[in-house]
């Protein structure tokens, strides 16, 4: 049954009438990713059905130094004793409302085109809080086009980056990702992937060519995963708060390479250096306690992530340069290679060119009490990232000693995360949420830097 004219509806409700297929279903909740998605609304004109979804939130922030904005991701502490490391911060934002259009063609001959542009409101910061916050700008999020075909899929545009397997893994927290420790990235890219189903579980498998981190390179990301998911253990996930779903066990392994080519030290480069860079993540959902559609009491799982990687600050939410700096052209105060975005490599006097390392893990816990019908979560995280060679590289690896303390007072060794928190539905289409947040940032001279982060975030889906 097709219909004959315009219609206004939902996903669920085409697939009750059996216009879309289960698989054209599960692309769809799979792609907007939000609660409700089954839900939210669609516009169905000349067989191409269009979907709008999204979600209206703000939060409420307290942070005790001046370190963070609507969120902390890997921003770098401000340390005690300096004025920002000293006084808080408040915040009340909206930035993070989201609003996003996914548009599919009908199924033919087993393929299926679809294309999804999300956006919010995250755009770069005014040079005034009242231009940042009331005047907020418009960003593209996800923009892709996506073709499914009974041999491989393809997916073409900006999405997660397939290192990591994002967003599959996020853990629940009212803070908004990536978190300490935490794969977090887009990137425009050509993927292709091929899904193999059983019985019980299902293989997937995919490689793609990313947008190059340091695009003089020349030299596009290559990343590839394999995932297994073991489909008839089941449990109730919630990443960021922003999604709620009965998903599979899974276990999945991804690995990332990426080319660098850096000026030679010199005010006139001639010659470039080539390194090689990337890294491995390892990703699983463990429900501990099942839970299906029909029950979710006392669903509790785990989910969890390790990443071991060189010359891969972007893949963390602002990571940065982490006080890393290139050291100055000899004889001069100009700053020496800037090829590629901050923090990825690293040169110091001598010319020496260093990929800044970094290993992180995450690992977070939900719980979900009976009688609430999954309505009810609450939360606890821990993440950590660190550096094998932060502190020996660039200006830390130059000057007199003095000046190589100085760099390395600058410089992050590892943080760590800790969260605690909850969240309730009121109704089907709201949420607000709840945690309090420790970041504990160790400097390379060994100096201590603490956050303390309270939190509070009402949602609108729709």
């Amino acid at each position: 049954m097709v219909p004959r004219g315009p219609e206004w509806t939902s996903l669920r409700l085409l697939h009750d009438k059996g216009i879309i297929s289960d698989a054209e279903l599960a692309s769809a909740l799979k792609d907007i990713g939000v609660v409700g998605a089954g839900d939210a609304t669609t516009l169905v004109l000349a067989k191409l059905r269009t979907t709008i979804y999204g979600f209206a939130e703000t939060s409420y922030i307290h942070d005790s130094t001046e370190s963070c904005v609507e969120t902390c991701g890997a921003t770098q502490i401000q340390r005690p004793g300096s004025y920002r490391g000293n006084h808080g911060r408040t915040v009340f934002s909206a930035r993070s409302s989201r609003l996003g259009v996914r548009l599919a063609a009908p199924e033919q001959n087993g393929i299926r085109a679809s294309g999804l542009l999300e956006t919010d409101f995250m755009g770069p910061t005014a040079t005034t809080e009242q231009g940042t916050f009331t005047n907020a700008v418009l960003r593209v999020r996800l923009a892709y086009f996506k073709l499914e075909t009974p041999v491989v899929d393809f997916v073409v545009g900006q999405t997660w980056s397939l290192f990591g397997w994002q967003s599959i893994y996020l853990v629940a927290s009212a803070q908004p990702p990536g978190l300490p420790g935490q794969l977090f990235e887009r990137a425009s890219q050509l993927r292709v992937s091929k899904t193999i189903k059983g019985k019980a579980a299902t293989a997937e498998l995919a490689i793609a060519a990313n947008r190059p981190p340091q695009q003089d390179s020349s030299i596009p990301e290559g990343v590839a995963g394999v995932r297994l998911s073991f489909d008839r253990w089941t449990g109730q996930h919630t990443g960021y708060l922003a999604s709620t779903t009965i998903q599979p066990a899974s276990l999945a392994i991804s690995g990332d390479l990426r080319g660098f080519r850096i000026p030679e030290l010199s005010a006139n480069p001639h010659t470039g250096h080539v390194r090689v860079g990337g890294g491995i993540a390892f990703d699983a959902f463990l429900p501990i306690v099942p839970a299906t559609k029909q029950s979710r009491d006392n669903a509790l799982s785990v989910v969890g992530e390790l990443a071991i990687g060189r010359g891969t600050s972007d893949a963390y939410t602002a990571l940065g340069a982490a006080g890393t700096a290139n050291a100055t052209l000899p004889g001069t105060t100009t700053v020496g290679s800037t090829a590629t975005d901050p923090g990825l490599a690293v040169v110091d006097s001598r010319g020496h060119i260093e990929l800044v390392k970094w290993t992180s893990y995450i690992a977070g816990l939900e719980f979900y009490p009976a009688g609430t019908g999954g309505r009810l979560g609450v939360f606890a995280n821990y993440g950590h990232i660190e550096s094998a060679n932060a502190k020996h590289v660039g200006t830390a690896n130059s000057g007199t000693d003095a000046e190589r303390a100085a760099a390395r007072a600058k410089i992050r060794d590892h943080e760590e995360l800790y969260e605690v928190g909850l969240f309730v539905d009121p109704t089907k289409a709201t949420r607000i949420g709840a945690s309090g947040s420790l970041y504990d940032d160790t400097y390379a001279d060994g100096q201590e830097a603490k956050n303390y982060s309270l939190l509070m975030s009402g949602w609108l889906f729709f």
